[in-house]
């Protein structure tokens, strides 16, 4: 059994042994509304079934130099998002929308 002190670990350690130790791990892509009605487009590793009975997920939004991200925001502020559960086809153009964007700009509608 592999032991790990993660107060000894950097962020990117934790997250590294987190992520290959909980397997399979679906990639949630979950869209949310911005104020502005500018569409945000997230994609998250820490998402999983809560319970069945009534459907309910999880997803957990780290916050950004002590901030709420814009997901996070715009949840709390409408109280809705979707969870769209993304496919190895679509991999790829999901990462993408990772970058850090100012709120005003779409993840998804962004030039690429």
């Amino acid at each position: 059994m592999l032991s790990s002190d993660p107060t000894n670990n950097t962020e990117r350690e934790n997250y590294k042994l987190l992520i290959g130790s909980i397997v399979p791990r679906t990639i949630a892509f979950v869209t949310s509304v911005a104020e502005d009605g500018t569409i945000n487009g997230a994609p998250f590793s820490y998402f999983n079934i809560v319970t069945s009975n009534p459907p309910m997920v999880s997803v957990s939004v780290q916050r950004k130099n002590g901030e709420l991200k814009d997901t996070a925001r715009n949840i709390m502020r409408k109280k809705e998002f979707v969870v769209h559960i993304v496919d190895e086809q679509n991999v790829e153009k999901i990462n993408i929308t990772a970058a850090s964007l100012p709120p005003h700009i779409s993840e998804i509608q962004k030039p690429t």
